[in-house]
Protein backbone atom coordinates (compact mmCIF):
# COMPACT_ATOMS: atom_id res chain seq x y z
CA UNK A 1 0.00 0.00 0.00
CA UNK A 2 2.10 2.75 -1.39
CA UNK A 3 1.42 5.96 1.34
CA UNK A 4 0.05 4.18 3.67
CA UNK A 5 0.49 5.01 7.08
CA UNK A 6 1.15 1.88 9.29
CA UNK A 7 -0.22 2.43 12.89
CA UNK A 8 1.01 -0.07 15.67
CA UNK A 9 -2.39 -1.02 17.24
CA UNK A 10 -0.71 -1.38 20.89
CA UNK A 11 -0.18 2.24 20.60
CA UNK A 12 -2.56 4.56 22.92
CA UNK A 13 -2.44 7.11 20.24
CA UNK A 14 -3.54 4.33 17.51
CA UNK A 15 -7.46 5.36 17.72
CA UNK A 16 -7.28 9.29 18.68
CA UNK A 17 -7.46 11.78 16.31
CA UNK A 18 -6.88 15.98 16.57
CA UNK A 19 -9.87 18.28 15.47
CA UNK A 20 -9.07 22.14 14.90
CA UNK A 21 -11.91 24.09 16.33
CA UNK A 22 -12.69 27.52 15.28
CA UNK A 23 -14.03 30.00 18.27
CA UNK A 24 -16.22 32.17 15.59
CA UNK A 25 -17.59 34.24 18.47
CA UNK A 26 -13.19 35.26 19.67
CA UNK A 27 -11.62 36.97 16.65
CA UNK A 28 -7.64 37.74 16.52
CA UNK A 29 -5.63 39.90 14.36
CA UNK A 30 -5.85 42.90 12.71
CA UNK A 31 -8.88 44.43 10.64
CA UNK A 32 -9.44 43.41 7.66
CA UNK A 33 -7.88 40.03 8.40
CA UNK A 34 -9.28 38.85 11.66
CA UNK A 35 -9.89 35.39 12.11
CA UNK A 36 -11.46 33.22 14.34
CA UNK A 37 -9.32 31.79 17.29
CA UNK A 38 -8.30 28.40 17.16
CA UNK A 39 -8.42 25.15 19.67
CA UNK A 40 -7.26 21.88 19.35
CA UNK A 41 -8.91 18.93 20.83
CA UNK A 42 -7.83 15.48 20.69
CA UNK A 43 -10.85 12.77 20.56
CA UNK A 44 -10.89 8.91 21.66
CA UNK A 45 -13.70 8.37 18.71
CA UNK A 46 -13.10 6.48 14.73
CA UNK A 47 -12.08 9.50 13.00
CA UNK A 48 -15.63 9.69 10.39
CA UNK A 49 -17.02 10.61 14.13
CA UNK A 50 -14.39 13.03 15.99
CA UNK A 51 -15.31 16.28 14.60
CA UNK A 52 -19.17 15.54 16.18
CA UNK A 53 -17.64 14.19 18.84
CA UNK A 54 -15.82 17.11 19.55
CA UNK A 55 -18.67 19.42 18.37
CA UNK A 56 -20.94 18.28 21.39
CA UNK A 57 -18.47 19.70 23.61
CA UNK A 58 -18.13 23.26 22.60
CA UNK A 59 -20.53 26.17 21.71
CA UNK A 60 -22.89 24.96 18.72
CA UNK A 61 -21.71 27.83 16.93
CA UNK A 62 -18.13 26.99 16.81
CA UNK A 63 -17.07 25.30 13.58
CA UNK A 64 -14.27 22.48 13.34
CA UNK A 65 -12.37 20.02 11.00
CA UNK A 66 -10.15 17.19 10.83
CA UNK A 67 -6.37 17.63 11.03
CA UNK A 68 -4.16 15.47 9.79
CA UNK A 69 -1.60 15.74 12.92
CA UNK A 70 -1.07 12.55 14.99
CA UNK A 71 -0.72 12.27 18.64
CA UNK A 72 2.57 10.85 20.07
CA UNK A 73 2.86 8.08 22.29
CA UNK A 74 4.41 10.25 24.98
CA UNK A 75 0.90 12.71 24.82
CA UNK A 76 -1.73 9.77 24.38
CA UNK A 77 -0.09 7.79 27.70
CA UNK A 78 -0.46 11.31 29.24
CA UNK A 79 -4.19 11.84 28.40
CA UNK A 80 -5.12 8.21 28.83
CA UNK A 81 -8.23 9.13 26.87
CA UNK A 82 -11.02 5.94 27.32
CA UNK A 83 -13.02 5.62 23.99
CA UNK A 84 -15.55 8.33 23.18
CA UNK A 85 -14.04 10.47 25.21
CA UNK A 86 -12.87 14.09 23.82
CA UNK A 87 -10.20 16.38 25.40
CA UNK A 88 -8.83 20.08 24.38
CA UNK A 89 -4.82 19.91 23.66
CA UNK A 90 -4.96 23.71 23.35
CA UNK A 91 -6.13 27.53 24.42
CA UNK A 92 -7.01 29.97 21.89
CA UNK A 93 -4.30 31.27 19.89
Amino acid sequence: MEGAILRDMNDPAADLTIVRVFMTDNLVGQEPHRQPAVQLWVAAVPRDEAVAAVLKRVPSHYKAELTDDFVNFDLARLLDLKPGEVSELSSAR
